[in-house]
């Protein structure tokens, strides 16, 4: 799951349409690896969770005004979505990532202790069935991903360790040894072992880590890698890289097989601008990836330091959504309801049944025929999003004025039973 950076705060407005449509692609690529030694630097045992309020209706304000002052069509709040008490975290805080592995057992990630010009302290939470608590973190010199499996299997990647809880104590290690130029952007678990990605001055990298060992893999793609995502011998990377002669962004995605050795770049729709944040596989014939298009091109940039940084930021910049889906042979893009905005997380419960997080709080669901939107709450930005095996409910965490001193996380269900309103 990935940790969202202020590599681009974006500001968005949301409208309504809805559609479904595609466009076509095909695939090719390839790459190696390398094994490297790690370096062990400590373990911490947490001390016990203090217990959270109980859970509490949520209540929007009454206008559909964005951070940036900009107004919003509006999107319809839906009734299914409530409030629910975080742990107290102190100020200027957000969570930004939520993983759920059953009804009594979630964590969420973010920040607290922050400024407006800085990040602050990582902070996890857990939920038990009736509350949210704070788990205690070893030291990190910053956030990098976060991803869980269970109660005995939590990996936290700071800016340059990997953190594990095996259900007793977090092992920290430095896979880079004493370098300081490798950071961290995301984590992905499955069957006990960890699929992590980063970057340094030379572009990105893979690591894959297991029993305390870790092996690096150099793709030789240029291009940032965002989010990975990986289960049943899959592996999938999503990010944006330098269209040909520098001109902007375009959507990148890179795959892998079995003990994910290898990397190949598949073919995608050319689309100026656009950049990937989140992936996930419903199956290796169903997969789903979104982001953002930044309609001033993009910063080109961004994970190439080939290209020369001759574009605007893209908080400089108005943004429409990205969807791209994988269905065993090419990747399409999708027409989504909002026409502007950032997308910023998904998850999926089956092929008819998948979900989208965005700016405004709006969420998108696809039932298998067509899109719909709704708001979660109202305001602020839901940047993450789960669903909650065993149940139709989803998590969803986010922030209220985020990135000011004012800032003020959320979290938030949706109970999923009966009728579903709006698909």
């Amino acid at each position: 799951m990935k940790i969202a950076q202020r590599a681009a705060a974006l500001v968005v407005c949301v409208s309504l349409a809805a559609a479904c449509s595609g466009e076509r692609d095909g695939a090719s690529g390839d790459a190696g690896a390398k094994a490297s030694p790690t370096h062990a630097l400590s373990t911490v045992a947490p001390p016990p969770a203090a217990p959270s309020p109980a859970p509490q209706k949520n209540s929007p304000p009454a206008d559909t005004s964005s951070e940036s002052g900009e107004k919003s069509t509006w999107v319809a709040l839906s009734p299914r979505w409530k409030q629910v008490r975080s742990a107290p975290l102190r100020d200027a805080s957000r969570l930004v990532d939520v993983v759920a592995t059953g009804p009594d057992a979630a964590w969420a990630v973010g920040f607290h202790d922050g400024a407006e010009d800085d990040e602050g302290r990582p902070v996890m939470q857990r939920w038990n069935g009736r509350t949210w608590s704070k788990v205690a973190l070893p030291p990190l010199s910053g956030p990098g991903g976060f991803d869980a499996t269970g109660p005995d299997d939590i990996w936290f990647a700071g800016d340059a360790e990997v953190a594990h809880w095996d259900g007793r104590r977090w092992a920290v290690h430095r896979p880079f040894g004493i370098a300081e130029d490798k950071h961290f952007s995301d984590v992905s678990v499955h069957n006990g072992r960890a699929l992590l990605i980063g970057s340094d001055a030379s572009g990105s990298f893979i690591v894959s880590g297991e029993d305390g060992k870790f092996a690096f893999q150099f793709p030789g793609r240029s291009g940032a890698f965002h989010a990975i995502s990986h289960r049943a011998g899959h592996a999938w990377v999503v990010g944006a890289k330098s269209r040909e002669s520098c001109a902007g962004l375009t959507p990148m995605v890179l795959h892998s097989r079995q003990k994910h050795s290898s990397w190949e770049e598949l073919r995608l729709p050319d689309i100026p601008g656009g950049s990937l944040r989140a992936v996930t596989q419903i199956s290796p014939t169903d997969v789903w990836a979104i982001g953002e298009i930044t309609n001033g091109g993009g910063n080109a940039h961004e994970g190439d330091p080939s290209c020369p940084d001759t574009y605007e930021t893209a908080e400089d910049q108005p943004t429409t959504p990205l969807v791209l889906h994988w269905d065993g042979r090419a990747w399409r893009q999708m027409t989504v309801p909002p026409a502007k905005g950032s997308l910023t997380g998904v998850t999926a419960f089956g092929p008819d049944d998948v979900w989208v997080s965005g700016h405004e709080s709006v969420v998108l669901h696809f039932n298998g025929r067509k899109w719909t939107a709704e708001s979660a709450f109202g305001r602020g930005t839901v940047k993450a999003i789960a669903a909650i095996p065993g149940t139709k409910d989803l998590w969803a965490v986010g922030a209220i004025d985020e990135w000011t001193d004012e800032g003020e996380d959320f979290v938030l269900r949706r109970d999923g039973r009966g009728p579903r309103d709006g698909g």
